[in-house]
């Protein structure tokens, strides 16, 4: 993928969740492509994206580009509406590539405790800051006007296993969850932590799910742009379960790849490379591009806008558009 035909613009590249997993092996990726000149490490832990810059630019001592790293917390939303200023500051040169890699399951108090923007802990973390971000960027003047943009979603979008399909139906429908107000029909709250060890948060899923109705929504607002939910599979190494307990963090990624229900790390950071640099179906602007299996997610990826077994819900501009009014009411 380091084919010189790849138009990356100026060369500027923004990775949250950069200092290890997906967003590190992205890193690497993207820094080898021959236009890249800058990739910046958007992390909330210094000492470990400091540590992640060495190790790239050790990786690439021979090359010319630089590494920059910038700390936000995709769950500290104010953080995330000051990154345009923050970034002009430091960096002052238009984002060409936007990977939106932080988030993950959170731990169990990640659907309870509140944000001051009247969101949980784990929409936050995985949905607002991003949106946030994008948006502050955008203000800025330090988006490209053809930047290309990937969002990191998940099959547990759709419901798989034992993440809960979500109830998703309109504006109001899809804040409730948001502020995990929602209740489903026997009454119970719909988030919670589930499955056999508590192995995570049933919410995750909801936050993929109106994620990926969110961006599509947001890349017909922005059509001189690429923008994109991509999943990287049923992958080890991206981050998601750091929070969810020994078994599911630690000995599930591991049996996934060893019994081939799931891919290694290189297997899912190569879709989202295709994100960035494959424009034909399913790599188009506005696409939801995950597993046609779903269970186990590898293998061939569709376009989920129009996959029957998703019931084309992703594809329903009008669920798009609630998704996008949705979200930006907790947004500054």
């Amino acid at each position: 993928m380091d084919d010189p035909s790849f138009d990356v613009g100026g060369g500027v590249a923004l990775i949250t969740g950069a200092n290890q997993g997906l967003g590190f092996e992205m890193a690497k990726r993207i820094a080898h492509m021959p236009r890249v000149n800058k990739v910046v490490l958007a992390c909330r832990n210094e000492q470990r994206a400091n540590e992640a810059r060495e190790k790239l630019q050790g990786l690439f001592a021979d090359t010319s580009f630089e590494v920059v790293v910038m700390l936000v917390d995709t769950e500290d939303t104010t953080s995330c509406r000051d990154f345009g200023a923050k970034w002009t500051a430091i960096v002052n040169a238009p984002v060409d590539l936007f990977l939106m890699n932080a988030g993950g399951m959170g731990g169990r108090d990640a659907s309870d405790i509140m944000q001051p923007s009247g969101s949980t802990r784990i929409f936050a973390m995985n949905v607002l800051g991003h949106a946030e971000m994008f948006d502050a960027l955008f203000r800025a003047n330090m988006l490209s006007p053809k930047c290309k943009v990937v969002y990191v979603g998940s099959e547990v979008a759709v419901g798989m296993g034992p993440f809960p399909k979500p109830d998703l139906r309109d504006a109001d429908n899809i804040a409730a969850h948001i502020s995990n107000t929602y209740n489903d029909p026997t009454g119970a709250t719909a988030i919670k932590w589930i499955g056999p060890g508590n192995m995570g948060q049933s919410g995750y899923g909801t936050c993929k799910a109106i994620a990926a109705l969110y961006f599509s929504a947001l890349a017909r607002r922005h059509p001189s742009m690429k923008i994109l939910t991509v999943s990287p599979g049923g992958t080890r190494g991206t981050n998601a379960h750091a929070k969810s307990g020994w078994f599911f963090g630690n000995l599930i990624p591991f049996m996934m790849v060893a019994f081939g229900v799931g891919h290694p790390l290189a297997k899912g950071a190569e879709r989202l490379q295709y994100g960035f640099f494959v424009n034909e179906d399913p790599y188009v602007s506005g696409a939801f591009v995950a597993s046609e299996a779903i269970a186990p997610p590898v293998g061939k990826c569709v376009d989920y806008r129009s996959f029957k077994k998703t019931g084309n819900v992703f594809g329903d501009e009008k669920l798009q558009d609630a998704a996008y009014e949705a979200v930006r009411r907790f947004m500054g």
